[in-house]
Parts: structure tokens; sequence; C-alpha cells
């Protein structure tokens, strides 16, 4: 399925032209590599073994939070009571980031951490941390839009209004299709050339409301 993204891949070359950009083996010729260098060179993106990016590989829902943390460079965290997220897992601080910086609602239940992002979730999380404008009219020209959840339709509408990221197929924005490495270095790319980065966002602990433990189900 085609992949539609909106972005000045010119402003981008203007931009990043005097910036190092480091040459993977699986990239040089990638529909999405121009955007892989500028999360490259924002160090927001790591490599794989033998010197490859792997950009049509799904992304995790914790690997998506550590290239949040480093892209508004949080440092404050907050007490993980996932039930299946633990002290000893390597991204326990990356949800406890998320948590603190409030794009990530707690629960008692469980994350499901290690599966794949979605676009409603990719979309919902940026557009909390770079703070735009919800925008749900917009969404009247997907025929799909009953099938986004409520708490992400503002920040979608959102991200489409500013060109950000479009549909699939043209009139389908298809919320639950999982992201590949490649698309969200698009996204990233995108929201860096308009935006830059975003600022650091802290919860005050009073304030973090845990959710219902089906929440992530």
């Amino acid at each position: 399925m085609k992949k539609i993204f909106l972005i000045s891949f010119l402003s981008l070359t203007i931009l990043f032209s005097s910036a190092y950009a480091r040459v993977y083996q699986d990239t040089e010729n990638h529909w999405a590599k121009k955007s892989i260098d500028v999360v490259t060179n924002f160090n927001l993106m790591s490599a794989y073994e033998r010197n490859s990016f792997k950009p049509d590989l799904l992304m995790k829902k914790v690997d998506f939070f550590a290239v949040i943390n480093k892209l508004a460079d949080l440092k404050k965290t907050y007490t993980v009571t996932f039930s299946d997220v633990s002290t000893d897992d390597k991204y326990y601080n990356d949800v406890a980031k998320a948590i603190k910086a409030g794009y990530l609602t707690p629960t008692m239940g469980k994350l499901y951490p290690e599966d794949p992002i979605t676009r409603e979730e990719v979309c919902e999380i940026l557009g909390y941390m770079y703070g735009l404008k919800k925008n749900t009219e917009i969404l009247k020209e997907f025929s799909d839009a009953n099938e986004i959840s409520d708490s992400a339709k503002g920040y979608v509408g959102a991200l489409v209004k500013a060109n950000i990221i479009n549909g699939y197929e043209a009139t389908k924005f298809a919320p639950k299709n999982e992201m590949t490495r490649a698309e969200i270095a698009t996204v990233l790319g995108s929201l860096l050339n308009e935006y830059n980065r975003p600022q650091e966002r802290v919860v005050i602990d009073s304030k973090i409301k845990f959710g219902d433990r089906n929440l992530y189900e």
C-alpha cells in the first residue's frame, strides 16, 4: 500500500545541507532517505548492526517513546505501574519519562510495550508534545474517520491540517496501521523542518491520572 506523506524536501535539503549525513547501506535508494538523514543528524534514531537503518522495520512503542524522549530532551520520570514493564527492562526509564511528560497514561494493566506503534498513536503523542491545536473538522475527508480513537482524533486532524501526515489511498487515514521506521522518520523530519524540537513537558505528580487497566488492550 502506497504511503502518502507531505514533506518539504527542498526545505529540508537547504536546512540540513551542511550537516553530516551518515550513509546506511540499506537507505541509499530508499524513498525516505532525506528524512532518515535528518533524524540521524538529530541523533534521534540509531543504527543497527552492519551499518543498517532497517527503514521498513515496524517501530515498537518503546522505541518510539525513546525517540520522543530524545526529541524533547526529557529527563524527569514517574513510577511505572504497568504489569508488563519491570524495573529490569531496558526501556523502563523511557516509559517512566513518557508518563511524567504526560503523553502516556499510566494504568495497572498491560502496556504491550513491544507491540508496533500505530498511526493514530504517533499522531496523538506528537500532537500533544508539540502543543498543536486540535482539529476534527478536517477528518471528514477520510471515510474511516470513525475508526480513529476519540483521544487521538483532534491531534490526527492537527497533523493532517499541518501537512505533516496524510492518508492512505487518498480517502482513508488507516489509524490502526502500524508504522515503519521510515514512516516515523518522515513525520519527524516534517515536524523538525516546520517547528524544530518541542519544548520539554512535565506533569506534576498530583496531576497524573491513572487510566482504565484495559486502556491499551
